[in-house]
């Protein structure tokens, strides 16, 4: 890992002085990167005796761009085994990281092949970061193609989902990819993104779908209590009788001998306060009330009411209920009132089930598990090979004083594939895919892991 740090971000004299190699063991240099034609280099460790052939990721423009190619194209692998063709698998790959997989292996698979009849003892391993791990995941399984470079392996350093479920499955013996805590790059491709976009766009709108089924199924109740209404009080089941003729409201026990005729002042006061008139008229039909009197107290009447509607208007206003005659369609025939007892609106009754199984449907989807096989969604990427996650656990309580106040312990676990068909957003996502932070992480699950061996070590002895 800090190898390809080096290759990605110092001078390559400093690479080749950090691995112990010099200018005779590189066999080939691609140091530029330019758009599907990555930066990589072939070297000769002889230490390990591999030939160790590194891809830098996307760091320049044109290497990001590359990863913004992220259509999908046919993809397949040849499974040799014992010199014979066992298997042919096909899939589906990134079409950038594919594309620049086939123009390294033109330009490698010369010097490989030569240096590996040179020194048939020495393996072959490709190692990549990001982007350059995913190119190397799809390298390895094009060279493993050719009888003299079968051998070949692959470490990828938090690749991007890459390669379809089949073809991710079909690598599990010759690439192993290291994904580090919360790191987001595995599990980020076309469908996972996709995925991520509705599922934020409906719980966006969510809330609100179900606050306008509930307001509707309000405005229903409102119809249906001033349909009975209206069945039950004259003057609302005929809008022509609101406005009531003034001479009504006179008794008739006195507008004969008084005579006196109605002003328009409270002309326009009836009219302006149909529900006064029909209280007027029932209160005339019980007692005779004095002309003069029932004038001021109309007058009065209709000041106080004046009033009272300013304040039920605020009040309605605060409520955001704006329920007119229009908007209930109030007919005034009877025939009418029972063409709409059978025909209800349509977002009560079917069409609001409609949107209550809708918006389940929405929420349900939102809270099914992953199942443990591949996705629905054929073009769905995944991380190549076999998955080993490094985790980080709070460190136990009674072991905190030994391992000198550590907070935290790191874990390795081989993780199953479906886990990366989700993107799972954290707050140190991104920050956790940088190679210094896997660098960090992998010294931590060293020395544990040298700390257990130590103890094991020591009961072995006992």
């Amino acid at each position: 890992m800090k190898l390809c740090m080096y290759f990605s971000k110092k001078p390559y004299r400093v690479f080749l002085e950090f691995g112990g190699c010099d200018q005779s063991d590189v066999l080939i240099k691609k140091s530029k990167a330019r758009f599907l034609k990555p930066a990589f280099t072939v070297v000769r460790d002889r230490s390990s005796k591999c030939f160790l052939l590194f891809i830098r990721g996307a760091i320049s423009v044109k290497e990001r761009l590359t990863a913004a190619t992220g259509t999908d194209i046919p993809f397949h692998h040849v499974v040799a085994k014992g010199g014979r063709v066992s298997n042919l698998v096909l899939g589906y790959a990134h079409c950038g990281m594919a594309t620049s997989a086939r123009w390294i292996a033109d330009q490698a698979t010369p010097c490989l092949s030569k240096a590996a009849e040179q020194f048939p003892d020495y393996r072959i391993m490709i190692i990549g970061h990001s982007m350059g791990a995913s190119i190397a995941a799809l390298l390895t399984c094009i060279l493993r193609e050719n009888d003299r470079l079968s051998s070949s392996t692959c470490i990828a350093f938090g690749p991007a989902a890459c390669m379809t479920w089949d073809l991710a499955e079909s690598c599990k013996d010759f690439t192993t990819t290291i994904v580090n805590r919360n790191d987001v790059v595995p599990s980020l491709g076309r469908v996972s993104t996709a995925k991520l976009r509705t599922e934020v766009m409906v719980s966006s709108w969510v809330h609100e779908l179900r606050e306008q089924i509930q307001q509707t199924r309000f405005l229903g109740f409102v119809n249906r209590s001033v349909s009975f209404m209206r069945s039950h009080v004259p003057f609302v089941s005929d809008p022509r009788s609101k406005i009531v003729d003034v001479d009504t409201l006179q008794p008739h026990t006195y507008t004969s001998e008084a005579g006196i005729k109605p002003s328009k002042d409270i002309h326009c006061d009836v009219k302006k306060r149909p529900s006064l008139v029909c209280w007027s008229c029932v209160s005339a039909q019980k007692q005779a009330i004095d002309p003069a009197q029932h004038t001021q107290d109309m007058t009065n009447q209709t000041d106080a009411d004046d009033k009272t509607e300013k304040s039920d208007t605020e009040a309605a206003a605060q409520m955001l209920l704006s329920v007119s005659l229009g908007e209930l369609s109030l007919q005034a025939s009877a025939g009418e009132d029972t063409n709409r007892e059978n025909n209800k609106s349509p977002l009560i009754g079917t069409g609001e089930g409609q949107a209550m199984k809708f918006l389940e449907s929405l929420t349900g989807k939102q809270q099914e598990l992953s199942s443990s096989g591949p996705s629905e969604d054929p073009l769905q990427l995944y991380p190549p090979g076999r998955v080993l996650h490094m985790v980080a656990l709070p460190a136990a309580e009674q072991n905190t004083s030994e391992q000198g106040g550590q907070e935290e312990v790191v874990t390795l676990y081989e993780t199953p594939r479906h886990l990366y068909s989700k993107i799972r957003l954290g707050r140190a996502m991104v920050g956790e895919h940088y190679m210094p932070k896997y660098i960090k992480t992998m010294e931590l699950l060293i020395e544990k892991l040298s700390e257990e061996d130590i103890i094991g070590d020591q009961l072995g002895l006992l």
